[in-house]
């Protein structure tokens, strides 16, 4: 439960940091020199300039409510001058401190997980390789929130200590790591709306390491499967309804209409009943009103921890009258979780959309996929 946690954290915030030291950039003091933009196709959280020898990353919306823009220049040999406030990187860097296991996800896709040197929640990762090195200690423990482990930090002190934020609270944690010499990095792929959008923030963890055609190449490859998929579905005349979720500790939380797992549904060829929801994120609602409006609903999917019917019904005995409970069609997104209750959905599911899409279409469509599922399994 102590996972289901984070992961629920995950599905709308992804978790705990930000990074709230650096001002405004003063744009005046910008180089004049010639600027290319790598091409951001989905992603609104940030732009990468391509100067003459180094790179410039803008990243916005960092969190919800969140005005500020936050800068990062990655340089290879001279540091540029100018950017006040921004933060500078000696590029391609050597090692990484990650506080997000999609973090992982990217570096992984990357080919550099050699260059991680300490992650936050190691009992949750599901990276076989990762996995691994952890067991041999190659890999530190980093801690969670007020139990950060400063020491490690500071002996280790990676290139980078890729953080994310919520809000204003915990730039105090984000201060003290800079005041121990860390390069903080913000990373912020939880708040796009659209599953192309949060895989392709590859390309803003692709620039630290200098692979940006790298990068390009495989989100190209993620972007065709995605889209030819949808295409694909397209065409379908019936779609059939769906909600999601169950209540955590009395509370029923739903994914905003606006929100990316609306997006995975909407491409998938279903008919989420809270599509017209403007939220990005997720929102809360009734449990009474959920039991009115979902009661006739053909599939019910993403129910948090909950792996058979009967637990389901045994929450709450009004469950066994919906429709999607008589015909047994539920599906959780929990297929591929560990012994600790790590789930590799919020893990490598960031950078693998495609595949969520493909499991969401056979299930909503059997008849046009008939394959195994990845991330989902069928509830007994």
């Amino acid at each position: 439960m102590k996972y289901f946690l984070s992961s629920l954290l995950l599905v709308f915030i992804y978790s705990i940091f930000s990074c709230g030291y650096q001002q405004e950039p003063n744009k005046e003091e910008y180089p004049k020199d010639a600027v290319n933009y790598v091409d951001v196709k989905y992603a609104k959280g940030f732009t990468i300039e391509q100067h003459s020898n180094f790179k410039v990353i803008t990243l916005r919306n960092a969190w919800k409510g969140e005005e500020t823009n936050y800068q990062y220049v990655l340089y290879d040999n001279t540091k540029p001058k100018g950017f006040e406030g921004a933060v500078f990187v000696k590029t391609p860097i050597q090692s990484i401190a990650c506080m997000s296991l999609t973090h992982i996800a990217f570096i992984d896709k990357l080919n550099q997980n050699n260059t991680i040197t300490a992650i936050s929640g190691c009992d949750y990762v599901s990276n076989s390789e990762i996995k691994e090195k952890i067991k041999q200690g190659i890999i530190k423990e980093i801690g969670q929130e007020q139990q950060l482990n400063y020491e490690m930090l500071i002996d280790n002190k990676p290139d980078v200590f890729m953080a994310y934020g919520i809000n204003e609270s915990s730039k105090k944690n984000l201060n003290k790591l800079k005041q121990l010499g860390l390069s903080v990095v913000l990373n912020a792929e939880y708040m796009e709306n659209h599953p192309l959008g949060q895989a392709e923030w590859i390309k803003f963890i692709a620039a630290f390491y200098e692979l940006d055609k790298e990068a390009a190449e495989i989100f190209l490859q993620i972007e065709q499967e995605y889209n030819e998929l949808k295409n694909f579905v397209s065409k379908v005349e019936t779609k059939p309804s769906v909600f999601v979720g169950m209540p955590w500790n009395g509370v029923w939380y739903l994914a905003g209409g606006e929100s990316f797992q609306a997006q995975l549904m909407r491409d998938a060829g279903a008919n989420y009943l809270w599509k017209d929801n403007q939220e990005t994120s997720n929102f809360t609602v009734d449990k009474e009103v959920i039991i009115d409006k979902s009661l006739n609903s053909d599939y019910w999917i993403n129910l948090n921890s909950y792996t058979t019917i009967n637990e389901v019904i045994a929450y709450d005995h009004k469950f066994k009258n919906f429709k999607a409970v008589k015909n047994q069609q539920l599906f959780n997104n929990n297929k591929r979780v560990n012994s600790l209750g790590g789930n590799d959905f919020w893990e490598s599911g960031v950078i693998n959309p495609q595949l969520i899409l493909k499991d969401l279409v056979t299930i909503f469509h059997p008849e046009l996929i008939d394959e195994p599922l990845y991330y989902y399994k069928k509830l007994d």
